[in-house]
């Protein structure tokens, strides 16, 4: 008997093979390779690690915790050919020295600001996840005349941030705020610093998907000395509760306000993911409403580590959008 494929014609034959390539996302798992050689540079006496690869502006992905320039390994590969693709680890993250300092909010936020002096980084565009979008959007509302455009996911902002009533939050997303509490308790030195918990089980937690060991090994490499964590147990106490620290809140102030002036024309790009971890569906429809310039971008499901989850997803909305803004 004659196999009915093998006389498909060309046109049906072309026809599968499309149609193969366009549902491969589906099943094909992000790679756990880091294809990229980390440089160095001396910020404040400690060498801060990055990759850079490419040319053009700028493409500045920021990380948070407990991750680093691993995370964006396969969102970068999406716009290599649009621009210089920048990823840092954060002091005290990845591949960065590790000093005994204070890691607190304003400090990751003077890194970022001299990491990009620095380099001589002109007219940015920035991708920001978790905490390194508190970072980058202190840089932001400096400095607006060298920002090109925004692109964030799962990011402390209006509508739901700063946490000033902590009992309305809760009813809305218990498990987010007790994270929060637990870890500005005296059990958060135990579990993120003693057990490495936020990478064992918090970050876990956060993705869809099983991680690889290979994966799970770049995010626990940095962080096999106990007395090195620190850094992770930090950032979860910076988020202000009822409006404490005041310091630390009034920086979200800042920047809230500034998505919303009505003078606003730094495009921006928001990343999101259903269910959600720290921003929801309604959230980005907050944001779309309200803010100027300004697109959301639903990949589909997700909770927090979204990058881990669906790059394909991230990467190709940030593409298309860099290529938009590009050509205003």
């Amino acid at each position: 008997m004659n196999n009915p494929a093998s006389q498909a014609s060309p046109l049906t034959q072309y026809a599968d093979v499309q149609w193969r390539k366009a549902h491969e996302h589906a099943t094909a798992l992000p790679s756990s390779d880091f294809p990229y050689e980390y440089k160095y540079i001396e910020i404040n006496g400690h060498q801060i690690a990055y990759v850079d690869e490419g040319e053009g502006d700028p493409i500045l992905f920021i990380h948070g915790a407990p991750t680093s320039a691993y995370l964006w390994r396969n969102v970068m590969p999406w716009v290599a050919d649009k621009g210089r693709c920048i990823a840092l680890d954060l002091i005290g993250f990845g591949k960065s020295e590790q000093p005994d300092i204070e890691y607190g909010y304003y400090s990751h936020t003077e890194y970022v600001r001299k990491f990009i002096e620095a380099l001589d980084l002109k007219n940015i565009t920035l991708v920001l996840h978790d905490w390194g979008f508190n970072y980058g959007m202190e840089y932001t509302v400096d400095h607006p005349e060298n920002v090109r455009g925004v692109c964030y996911a799962e990011a402390l902002m209006s509508p739901r941030y700063p946490i000033d009533d902590t009992e309305t939050y809760g009813q809305e997303c218990p498990g987010v705020l007790n994270m929060y509490r637990t870890m500005q308790s005296d059990a958060g030195e135990d579990i993120a610093i003693n057990q490495n918990l936020f990478i064992e089980r918090v970050m876990p937690e956060h993705i869809y998907r099983n991680m690889t060991q290979a994966e799970m090994m770049h995010y626990r490499e940095p962080f096999f000395d106990p007395s090195k964590r620190g850094p992770i147990l930090q950032m979860p106490r910076d988020v202000p509760l009822d409006g404490k620290p005041a310091h630390i809140r009034a920086s979200y102030t800042k920047y809230n306000s500034w998505f919303v002036e009505p003078d606003k024309t730094i495009p921006t790009l928001h990343v999101y993911a259903t269910p959600g971890a720290v921003n929801t569906p309604d959230d980005a429809t907050w944001m779309c409403d309200n803010i100027k310039y300004h697109e959301s971008a639903w990949i589909g499901t997700g909770i927090h580590y979204i990058q881990e989850d669906n790059p394909e997803g991230w990467g190709r909305a940030l593409r298309d959008w860099i290529r938009r803004i590009s050509e205003h």
